[in-house]
């Protein structure tokens, strides 16, 4: 564990080194993470093997995670944020709401991301209970960093419930139903963001 001792008693700039040093290995251990999980399951991945492929001691990993299950939930959150990060078109999700629903799941339906994903992989899949949390987590967030709305938890409530409703859509229903999920979703922002959309 960091000595907490060392960083409140420490400079600023002693302080803003160790947080570099911290991002620095959570980068190599994330890093690694992915290569790994390109050729296998996160059940069949140690963490000597990862601590090797990262270039630390098995000790440093375990100052960080409690084991490759902690580590690959952490990963896949972060994850999220990336592929969330991409999307270019969630500054509609206000401005216009049948534009953002079109886009939404309409490239959900062709965008083939997830295809050679490791984290979606047959080997992966029953690890990401998680996911869809993780996702609306990361959209709604990422909804509040980017138009006007107030950032409430009320409004982050609200969020939640339309991406988590539109996941559930798109993971359950098919190409075929594509306009009326536009319409739903578009809907919903409206009726849940009166003032704003």
């Amino acid at each position: 564990m960091i000595n907490s001792k060392k960083i409140f008693n420490s400079t600023s700039d002693d302080a803003s080194k160790i947080d570099l040093r911290i991002i620095k290995t959570r980068r190599a251990i994330y890093n690694a993470l992915i290569e790994l999980l390109h050729k296998k399951g996160v059940n069949k991945i140690t963490v000597s093997e990862l601590a090797k492929k990262a270039e630390i001691n098995k000790g440093t990993f375990y100052l960080h995670y409690s084991d490759i299950y902690d580590l690959y939930q952490h990963a896949l959150k972060e994850h999220f944020k990336e592929l969330v990060d991409r999307i270019d078109f969630l500054n509609l999700f206000l401005t216009n709401p049948n534009e953002f629903s079109r886009n939404l799941v309409i490239g959900s339906f062709n965008n083939p991301v997830f295809e050679s994903d490791p984290f979606f992989s047959k080997d992966n899949i029953s690890f990401n209970q998680s996911a869809q949390f993780y996702f609306c987590n990361a959209l709604a967030a990422k909804v509040l960093e980017n138009t006007d709305i107030p950032s409430t938890v009320e409004n982050e409530l609200k969020l939640k419930f339309i991406f988590s409703g539109a996941g559930s859509l798109l993971r359950y229903d098919s190409p075929e139903s594509s306009d009326l999920m536009i319409n739903v979703i578009s809907t919903t922002i409206k009726n849940l963001f009166p003032t704003t959309a």
